[in-house]
């Protein structure tokens, strides 16, 4: 295709929010160009997996042992959401599955991308548009691979969420992806993989884009949408154009939990992702989220830190079950929000000498001193005192959480479950958008996780579309 003189759009980051949006403009007819800093996502996928799709037979005895010190997946066409067998979120409508406490006491609920779009009908009608989607892109229909919503919710919770959700392996992913590009570059999409946007600047209202290839794009708007991993890249930049920001003021700190599969079995057999929340002493929420069952926890670099995530091995599954606990923390006043949730992360890695930390459960509540170490799907870890890296507040809201769901699923606290950290989440700076995605400075947009205010892949998608449909109607 002639490279015009001037994109109407350039989409930074290939993840859920940015396909999706490329595919939006293309197909509205915008001059679009989507660059990616990894590779297709064939050829980014984890080892393990590419294995696994060529037919290669891993015994159960080595699943756990031929993963990576780190993790460096997470980059590529589909992002790191599709680069492993993942959940997608609702199927049959959104619910406010997160709560909060205002000033006066009164508990709400709320969900992320309702306050995003700035209404609650707009935002479940995203999502069932990406559903749509998805499905015109090969997903498989709902209900291929889950069950329906149960009522196990437990006393004790200020919240519980059920809702049915849809889980989509890697070989699904790869059809979908595959589909969405061929349309998108059909419509006229140029994409540029494995090459960086190394710089952004703005000059008589167009946006400039200079690549490490040497090349520059010169385009009336630009949609980031570079996830998790774009933080050290998108902090100086809303800086250096005076991007309307604040420090983040809420981050989400915590651990995985994993346990025998048998264990978790009572929580997950209604629902495959329940979501519990309480209110801790201080009014923050404490949920459990992302329930890997027949999973594993993975640990990636994160700036100068090591962090942990949930992996869904639902091709290859496991016999544990992993899921996060974390708290939503009111940063203190003065605080940065970023570097308070990296402070969290760094407290841990150093006490695991570089690495992430796995203790027995019972150990960490102070129960009992166990001689016999029950093992874990993350091999690269040190065992030692988590307790005291992470602090009493955090002790006691996984205190609270594990008490309150050993009344569904007794043995929990055993033996054989283990706490692992750090895990961190929305640790973005609060970035001033509109309700169509769009910052302070006009025609920058910021989607998915970097945009600050969601984190998942629907989600992600859903604000894709919705700073592309902005971009048309220019």
């Amino acid at each position: 295709m002639t490279t015009p003189a001037i994109w109407d759009a350039v989409v930074v980051g290939g993840g859920p929010a940015g396909l999706f949006a490329a595919w939006r403009l293309a197909q509205g007819g915008a001059r679009v160009a989507l660059v990616e800093a990894g590779g297709g996502m064939r050829a980014s996928l984890c080892p393990r997996v590419s294995a696994r799709m060529r037919g290669q037979q891993v015994r159960p005895a080595e699943k756990f042992r031929l993963q990576c010190n780190r993790c460096d997946c997470l980059t590529g066409l589909g992002g790191a959401a599709f680069h492993f067998d993942t959940n997608l979120g609702y199927v049959r409508g959104l619910s406010r599955s997160k709560i909060e406490q205002d000033s006066s006491g009164a508990v709400r609920a709320y969900s992320g991308l309702e306050r995003t779009l700035g209404d609650f009908d707009r935002a479940a009608a995203e999502v069932a548009r990406v559903y749509e989607l998805m499905a015109e892109f090969g997903l498989p229909p709902a209900g291929t691979h889950i069950e329906a919503a149960g009522g196990t919710a437990g006393t004790g919770f200020a919240a519980a969420d059920e809702a049915v959700s849809q889980a989509i392996t890697v070989d699904d992913a790869l059809t979908m992806v595959d589909a969405l590009l061929l349309k998108a570059e059909a419509n006229g999409l140029h994409l540029r993989t494995g090459c960086r946007v190394e710089d952004v600047d703005r000059q008589d209202g167009v946006w400039s884009l200079r690549l490490s290839d040497g090349t520059q794009f010169r385009s009336r708007s630009v949609v980031m949408a570079v996830g998790k991993l774009g933080l050290d890249w998108i902090r100086p930049l809303l800086q250096r154009h005076g991007i309307a920001h604040d420090p983040a003021r809420r981050v989400d700190v915590g651990v995985r939990l994993e346990m025998p599969q048998e264990v978790a079995a009572p929580l997950t057999a209604s629902c495959h992702n329940p979501k519990f929340t309480f209110l801790n002493d201080g009014g923050e929420p404490v949920r459990t989220f992302c329930v890997c069952d027949g999973g594993r926890i993975m640990q990636y670099s994160f700036l100068d830190t090591v962090i942990l995530d949930g992996q869904h091995c639902l091709t290859t599954p496991t016999k544990r079950t992993n899921f996060g606990i974390v708290t939503t923390v009111d940063v203190p006043a003065g605080a940065d929000g970023t570097e308070h949730a990296l402070g969290f992360a760094r407290r841990v890695n150093q006490a695991g000498g570089g690495l992430p930390v796995v203790q027995p459960l019972v150990e960490m509540l102070g129960r009992e001193r166990l001689t016999e170490r029950p093992s874990s799907s993350l091999i690269y870890a040190a065992d030692v005192d988590l307790a005291a890296a992470m602090g009493p507040e955090r002790v006691a809201d996984i205190a609270g959480m594990v008490h309150r769901l050993e009344a569904l699923a007794p043995g929990l606290i055993g033996p054989r479950t283990v706490v692992a950290a750090p895990v961190v989440e929305k640790l973005y700076p609060a970035i001033e958008l509109s309700p169509d995605m769009e910052s302070s400075a006009a025609g920058l947009y910021f989607t998915g996780d970097c945009s600050s205010k969601i984190i998942g892949v629907t989600y992600g998608a859903a604000t894709g579309l919705v700073a592309a449909e902005s971009i048309l109607r220019d």
